[in-house]
């Protein structure tokens, strides 16, 4: 497969306005398994009109909605029902608030608009399967889509109370998960990677530090021997998931299996998804060919190694492959203006140390400007952006989500608005 190094041209300005939503979420155990922007899949940030709406876990248990009220001045939702995973945040064009979270997608909240009380309607109508992303079109309609074994999913339908209006499963050969959504009118998109253990003797043990639930003390709890070889990315396209449920199609995007060899092993991973203004699909994904033994390959190896990529192209169609440089992960960004705009970055997995920005015009993929470093005040998890596949309305500027590192068990959580040069 052909992967050609993007040209950079000339370097723009660009304004990057930080301000601290709390410290008071993010990593607190308290018997659970969640932890904030678990799931990087997932919408964490919309916006609709002048209302900008981030999803947070408050402890390991419960989720929370936080509302900007203006420069600096952020309020907080009452504590969500427990779930064991993170949950997506979608806007409809009423500007309604959506959640989807529970248990393999068990439940759905619908707030009223804008949400300001925090009155929320639960329905619990239709379950996908662990690790989902969800996405709303046009008419409302929201596609939940996730998976271990299978690519589990279904449509809520608002004509119906929030009911399945399809649904349907797709059958894994190995287990795989963390799917980003889009969906536009009728046609589907899924994008994820592999997601299975293998156990064995002669792998190491991972661990985890914690506060004991029943104690409070701390403690290391020391993990099954065994890897994660997540060697490739997957690409899922349905073209109409009401007349024909079935006709998914899947295409392998990354693959670094020929890295493995006895439990050592490069890596890969996707990281964001989005449908343009033309139609095009976009699937970024980033690759680490360094073979290591840790129970998480990017754990263990060098991120200066790391290598970021751009595939583009017509849905089932042939997509064509760029190379952004050394980056870890990224998110794209169609503006007011058209431009594609990409923010990059750098470091350990749930310690990334850099964020970079740059932007090209829709169409030519193959040039972009020179990245630009953007200041920021610690070491941060995942970036999320408000996005249209999540109904987020546009602003001439990106609205930024992230929380302090995982790593370092930050309870920080931030907001920022990048102004859009150019």
């Amino acid at each position: 497969m052909e992967r050609a190094a993007v040209k950079y041209g000339p370097a723009l300005e660009a304004e990057f306005e930080i301000e601290q939503i709390g410290t008071g979420a993010g990593y607190q155990l308290r018997g659970g398994s969640g932890a904030s922007c678990w799931g990087y899949n997932q919408s964490n940030i919309v916006r609709w009109g002048e209302q900008v709406y981030a999803l947070s876990w408050r402890d390991d248990l419960r989720l929370v909605v936080y509302r900007r009220r203006g420069p600096g001045q952020w309020e907080e939702s009452p504590p969500l029902p427990p779930v064991p995973q993170n949950g997506n945040v979608l806007v409809d064009q009423q500007g309604r608030l959506h959640l989807i979270s529970g248990a393999d997608a068990s439940w759905h909240a619908l707030f009223e608009a804008p949400a300001r009380n925090w009155k929320f309607e639960l329905r619990e109508y239709a379950e996908a399967d662990s690790r989902f992303g969800a996405a709303i079109n046009g008419q409302g309609q929201i596609l939940v889509a996730g998976g271990l074994k299978q690519l589990a999913w279904y449509v809520l339908d608002p004509e119906g109370d929030y009911r399945a209006l399809a649904a349907g499963r797709v059958q894994h050969e190995e287990q795989r998960g963390y799917n980003f959504t889009a969906f536009a009118g009728r046609a589907a998109h899924a994008f994820c990677s592999d997601d299975y253990f293998v156990g064995g003797e002669q792998f190491s043990r991972g661990s985890v530090s914690r506060k004991n639930p029943a104690s409070g003390e701390p403690e290391v709890v020391q993990t099954e021997r065994g890897i994660y070889p997540v060697l490739r990315t997957y690409y899922y396209y349905c073209p109409d998931v009401f007349a024909e449920p079935e006709n998914w199609r899947m295409e392998v995007i990354s693959d670094v299996s020929d890295t493995y060899e006895d439990g050592a092993r490069g890596t890969t991973e996707q990281q964001d998804l989005l449908l343009d203004d033309a139609g095009s699909i976009h699937l970024i994904y980033f690759e680490n060919r360094q073979p290591v033994r840790t129970v998480w390959a990017s754990e263990g190896q060098d991120p200066g190694k790391s290598r970021l990529y751009h595939a583009v192209g017509e849905p089932g169609g042939e997509l064509r492959h760029f190379c952004l440089g050394n980056f870890n992960s990224g998110r794209l960004y169609q503006g007011m203006d058209g431009n594609m705009h990409y923010l990059l970055t750098r470091g350990r997995r749930g310690a990334a140390t850099e964020l970079w920005y740059s932007v090209g015009v829709a169409g030519d993929w193959g040039c972009i400007s020179r990245p630009v470093r953007l200041a920021m005040p610690t070491p941060f998890w995942h970036l999320y952006i408000n996005t249209r596949r999540a109904g987020g309305t546009l602003a001439p500027f990106i609205d930024c989500y992230w929380t302090g590192p995982y790593q370092g068990k930050s309870n920080e959580v931030w907001y920022a608005r990048l102004r859009v040069a150019g």
